[in-house]
């Protein structure tokens, strides 16, 4: 990506309110093209307040399930580094995978080094449960997610005759900001939102006070999340990317 490509972002000021360690990628696309980027984490992932004991359980019993069910890299993360502490990582050998989306499959590949079984067409948590081939009646899904996840995915199978053991990998807090970054984000032309969560935790963060930048969401279950704050959506990215977020800025600034 340039700045020719995308001159709208010129001189403009684009929040991030991706977690600090998912933050880079975007916010270097964003000043490749000439924006200014204040990143402004309104999320952190942490363990579990359960410590985990749950999704050792799960991970040390990986042969009882048919197949097991991303829908954020956060997970991918959080899982793979609890199996790799447990060594069961090689137990995933059989198991078939499914991601929510491409940017959480690619993490899911790089972790098992083969593709996933599954991707949806429809890139949220209802498209996946849809997308699931019917249960035989003996198969079971692993779900390990954010101890805040909501229950569509999980609802959505069970409706379907699926057996589902869902755990919480890790869970979402709300970092603070310090009073000088509150008010550069209040300035800024654009707000970029990759999660219900940081939708929340940035209303949190800005204690009520109105969002004035263009808001950018990453999907319909962000922008959804948007809707229930009564925060106008400017514009949502056609894919679930770094690339697709770049796209969307792009356009809510050039309306």
């Amino acid at each position: 990506m340039s700045e020719s490509q995308f001159s709208e972002l010129a001189d403009r000021t684009v929040v991030v309110t991706r977690a600090s360690h998912q933050a880079s990628p975007l916010a270097t696309a964003l000043r490749e093209c000439g924006a200014t980027v204040i990143v402004a984490p309104a999320i952190a992932v942490v363990p579990p307040l359960d410590g985990g004991q749950p999704l050792d359980d799960a991970l040390l019993r990986l042969e009882q399930y048919s197949w097991v069910a991303f829908t954020s890299s956060n997970a991918v993360a959080a899982t793979f580094a609890r199996a790799d502490r447990r060594g069961v990582r090689r137990r995933f050998a059989r198991i078939r995978t499914a991601a929510v989306g491409p940017t959480t499959a690619a993490r899911v590949e790089a972790e098992i080094n083969r593709p996933v079984t599954l991707v949806p067409e429809r890139h949220d948590a209802a498209g996946l449960a849809e997308a699931f081939p019917e249960p035989d009646g003996k198969d079971w899904c692993f779900v390990p997610q954010s101890a805040q996840a909501r229950p569509e995915l999980v609802d959505g199978l069970r409706a379907r005759g699926w057996n589902v053991d869902a755990v919480s990998a890790y869970r979402i807090v709300t970092p603070t900001l310090s009073d000088h970054l509150v008010t550069d984000v209040s300035g800024a032309d654009a707000v970029v939102f990759a999660s219900p969560s940081a939708v929340r935790g940035h209303l949190s963060q800005i204690g009520g006070d109105a969002v004035t930048g263009q808001v950018v969401c990453i999907g319909s279950t962000t922008a959804a999340a948007c809707a229930e704050a009564d925060l106008p959506v400017a514009a949502v990215a056609a894919r679930p990317t770094d690339d697709g977020l770049l796209e969307a800025v792009a356009a809510a600034l050039r309306d």
